[in-house]
């Protein structure tokens, strides 16, 4: 008898399966709420080595319902759809049994079991993957230079430039003054690109966010700081 009330088991193409047994159950049940979110509910007179194979007997439909779960809940990428400032993506299907990435400009191309779909997880993984590698590419094109020439105009002084796959900020200045900017970075207007290096630039005589720093960023900004400010939370860093 399965005597464990709760247990998860990781099965490969599908994730965890968390297994529970429920004593007032009459039957085996599979519960899917979401794409991470799969549930089964085992009666008191059923085995788990016989709940186990009726789910695996399930996994095509499990895994249909949980592909469904992210296409509700994350924006799938399509061929042709997704460009970055200088690459777009391609999905090519192949005869290959394994999934890569390759990027180089102007392409990301996914390259695919062509018995796969685009939208499966593992493809779109590859995909996001390989987007994010076309952004750090072009943040390192990029952001230095820009940070020199704005840290120059404005006459600030910092160390180190590190690009970094930050999804929870677009930039920070450490206590040595060392600026930290996101490869997301690339998905914003150049307007607010510049935004987020000055407002760093800022930190390396304001580690704050005082009225002093308010007021300097104003004054290098036009008076557009806050509206510029407003702007860049229209964005979400991250793929």
């Amino acid at each position: 008898m399965f005597r464990i009330a709760n247990k998860t088991v990781n099965y490969p193409g599908i994730g965890d399966i968390n297994y529970k047994r429920n004593l007032r159950a009459r039957r085996l049940s599979i519960s899917i709420k979401s794409s991470t979110s799969v549930r089964v509910t085992i009666p008191s007179t059923l085995s788990f080595r016989s709940a186990e194979s009726f789910v695996l007997s399930k996994s095509k439909w499990i895994i249909e319902k949980m592909e469904y779960f992210i296409s509700k809940e994350t924006k799938l990428i399509l061929s042709g759809v997704y460009s970055t400032r200088n690459h777009t993506l391609h999905f090519i299907p192949s005869s290959t049994d394994k999934i890569t990435v390759r990027v180089k400009s102007p392409d990301i191309n996914v390259h695919f079991p062509e018995g796969i779909e685009i939208t499966s997880l593992e493809v779109q993984d590859a995909a996001i993957k390989g987007i994010e590698h076309a952004y750090r590419i072009e943040a390192k094109e990029i952001l230095p230079e820009r940070v020199h020439l704005l840290a120059e105009k404005f006459g600030y002084k910092y160390c180190k430039i590190r690009i970094k796959k930050a999804s929870t900020r677009w930039g920070s200045c450490s206590a040595r003054n060392n600026i930290n900017l996101s490869i997301f970075l690339m998905k914003l207007p150049d307007v607010l690109v510049d935004y987020i290096i000055l407002h760093e630039l800022c930190h390396t005589v304001h580690k704050n966010h005082g009225p002093k720093f308010w007021a300097e960023l104003d004054r290098i900004t036009n008076g557009n700081a806050k509206m510029l400010s407003k702007e860049v939370r229209k964005y979400k860093a991250g793929v």
